[in-house]
C-alpha cells in the first residue's frame, strides 16, 4: 500500500504505528509481569522453608500469572486488530475513536492490581 504524502497522511500513519508499538509493548509487560509472577513464587518456596503463609500466596501465583498471560495476548489482538482498522480508515479518510477497548483493559488491569494486592495484604494477617 503506497499513498500520496499530502496533508496529514505520513503523520497519521506514523502515528497509527507508534499506538501499534505502544499496544505490543503492553502486551509484552502484561505477559512478563505474569510469568515474573509466577516464578517469583517458584524461586521462593524453594529457597525458603514452606510456611503456610507461602502457601497461601503460592496456590494464587499460577492462576493469577496464567491471567497476566491470557491477557496480555488479548491486548496483543486489540492492538493488531486495531491497526490494520485504523489503517484501512485513514485510506478512506475517516478515524475511529477508542471508546471501549480503552477503558476495558483500563479497568482489566486495574481490577487485576487490586486483586493481587488483596492477596498479598491478606496473606500478612
Amino acid at each position: 500500500l503506497i499513498l500520496e504524502n499530502s496533508g496529514s497522511v505520513a503523520r497519521d500513519h506514523l502515528a497509527s504505528e507508534r499506538t501499534f508499538l505502544a499496544y505490543i509493548r503492553t502486551s509484552l509487560l502484561l505477559a512478563s509481569t505474569g510469568v515474573a509472577l509466577v516464578q517469583l513464587f517458584a524461586v521462593a518456596s524453594v529457597n525458603v522453608s514452606v510456611s503456610t503463609t507461602l502457601n497461601r500466596i503460592q496456590q494464587f501465583a499460577r492462576p493469577l500469572g496464567a491471567t497476566f498471560v491470557i491477557f496480555g495476548l488479548v491486548v496483543l489482538a486489540i492492538g493488531i486488530r486495531r491497526f490494520f482498522l485504523i489503517q484501512k480508515l485513514l485510506t478512506e479518510g475517516k478515524f475511529p475513536v477508542t471508546r471501549f477497548s480503552l477503558g476495558a483493559v483500563s479497568i482489566v488491569v486495574a481490577i487485576i492490581i487490586i486483586i493481587v494486592f488483596g492477596i498479598l495484604v491478606s496473606a500478612r494477617n
